[in-house]
């Protein structure tokens, strides 16, 4: 007791500097053992299933429209992404209108949940790239053409 009262200052100095490497200690293990929990949250938590089936038979639909050449599919969060490569002799009002097929084809739950992202692509033509964008809450897909090609040079 002698010695607390003595140094008061060094020995209020020590208990904090002892909270401070506890919780120093304490940010460290979770650092290095985090817990368990998903990236992204909480945000898929109701997530409606996305069937594969229903992919396969969006992409079936749109090659069987004749007017492109491949169509790939990712999906990144709460996005789904459709990749398009259109014929050369495919014109740009066409191409965009096979994103219909992707909202007919999707179940309700699904558009309502997931934003929708339509990449057009074409090396031959002028009039592509061409990017489609369907919000969660949106009636209809949103287009932007030539995306980057005047500020390349």
């Amino acid at each position: 007791m002698k010695f607390m009262k003595k140094n008061k200052t060094i020995v209020i100095v020590g208990i904090v500097c002892l909270i401070l490497l506890v919780l120093m200690g304490l940010a460290i293990y979770r650092m290095f053992y985090p817990s368990n929990e998903s990236v992204y949250g909480d945000r898929l938590d109701n997530a409606p299933e996305i069937d594969n089936a229903v992919i396969e038979q969006i992409k079936n639909k749109i090659t069987d429209t004749g007017l492109i050449e491949e169509v790939k599919y990712e999906t990144n969060v709460a996005v789904m992404k459709f990749f398009i490569s259109v014929k050369d002799s495919t014109k740009l009002e066409d191409a965009q209108k096979l994103s219909d097929i992707i909202l007919e084809t999707l179940s309700t739950k699904v558009i309502n949940f997931y934003d929708i992202e339509v990449y057009l692509t074409n090396e031959n033509n002028e009039q592509y790239p061409s990017i489609g964008y369907h919000s969660k809450s949106a009636s209809s897909f949103s287009w932007i053409n030539n995306v980057g090609e005047e500020d390349e040079e």
